[in-house]
């Protein structure tokens, strides 16, 4: 088997000198690196664009939603003729060469209905789990995956009309149900900060805060996403968001509003962006 080239699509949003850190730590390993740009403005980019040029840049010139930006990442590797793609959050950091241990793993298995190998992920506020080899899981954050591109095809792309939030979670279930695999790769190790991470004076519990409008998005998207696969696991991510709200947030009434505005938006049918006046 011929090494892999491999693209990386990486999305950016109102980004500072750490996010263009946190990209040099894993230029070297793929071909291309295809930043596309979700900042409310180009001011962003105008600060750092000398740092930029060597990479292939598209802004979306405005935020479209993380599902819109990884799809527009996706469709120019596939149109630059790339096989493989590695997805990153702008707030991932790579500190070795994990596409060698996805590479083994690819060679090993041989398998044409893996879609995604993954990384385990260390961050601060949950007790790294380290392991050998490999298991297959029923869904994965989107962030350091190396994808098969000819099977994303196949399998659809990101749901846009979520906007943000489990946007990984359904395609990796929209996978599975069509047959393919999602494979986490235990020596690929990538350290990642997803949100705000706080300290409860409850047994010193640590979890993690976001906004309302996030609870909006994750409550709503949560919800359809259980409805459309019927996995509990799912469900309990649900019951966990309106547990943290109860016991760990301040200013519990106005999350709750929120929370519940994405579970009603849900069932009517309402998906995009948030409006607050309806």
């Amino acid at each position: 088997m011929e090494k892999l080239k491999i693209s990386a699509v990486t999305i950016l949003y109102n980004f500072d000198k750490k996010i263009i850190n946190n990209i040099k730590s894993y230029e070297k390993y793929v071909d291309e690196v295809i930043l596309i740009d979700n900042s409310d403005s180009q001011k962003y980019y105008n600060k750092y664009e000398k740092e930029l040029k060597k990479y292939t840049y598209i802004s979306m010139n405005g935020n479209k939603g993380i599902a819109k930006a990884l799809n527009e990442g996706m469709e120019y590797a596939i149109q630059k003729g790339y096989n493989w793609c590695i997805t990153f959050d702008q707030d991932s950091y790579l500190n070795n060469n994990i596409i060698d241990v996805y590479y083994k793993y690819l060679k090993q298995l041989n398998d044409e209905n893996i879609v995604i190998y993954s990384p385990v992920y260390i961050f601060d506020r949950r007790k790294y789990k380290k392991f050998n080899g490999i298991k297959e899981l029923k869904y994965v954050m989107q962030s350091a995956n190396l994808v098969n591109l000819e099977n994303f095809i196949k399998i659809g792309m990101f749901k846009e009309d979520f906007f943000i939030d489990m946007v990984d979670y359904e395609f990796c279930l929209r996978a599975r149900k069509k047959g393919y695999k999602i494979i986490s790769c235990g020596e690929a190790e990538i350290y990642h900060n997803p949100g705000i991470t706080k300290k409860s004076n409850i047994f010193s519990i640590k979890y993690g805060y976001c906004s309302k409008e996030r609870i909006y998005y994750q409550s709503r998207n949560i919800l359809w996403t259980f409805k459309k696969y019927k996995d509990l696991s799912i469900l309990a991510i649900l019951m966990y968001k309106l547990f943290k709200i109860l016991v760990f947030f301040d200013n519990k009434k106005e999350f709750l509003k929120y929370y519940f505005k994405g579970i009603s938006d849900c069932k009517n049918n309402r998906f995009g962006v948030l409006k607050d006046n309806e």
